[in-house]
């Protein structure tokens, strides 16, 4: 999950998906895939200032529930 948090993080300061890819080591399509439910919430990158861990856990906990239950399950 915690992979899921940091590409939010690069995506919410304004990087583009080619630099996320390059600084996290993930698939375009993959990236692509994970901001899809954000980019459908009508979201933007670096809309509201500060990157609020707290919102965004609750986001993308609530957009991939698998995830967190297999993380959760896994420690």
């Amino acid at each position: 999950m915690n992979d899921l948090m940091e590409l939010f993080r690069h995506w919410h300061a304004g990087r583009s998906q080619v630099q996320i890819s390059t600084a996290l080591g993930i698939d375009r399509k993959t990236i692509r895939r994970y901001l899809a439910p954000a980019l459908a919430a009508g979201l933007t990158p670096a809309e509201g200032g500060k990157f609020e861990e707290a919102l965004w856990w609750a986001l993308i906990t609530g957009w991939f529930p698998r995830r967190s239950a297999t993380r959760r399950r896994g420690r």
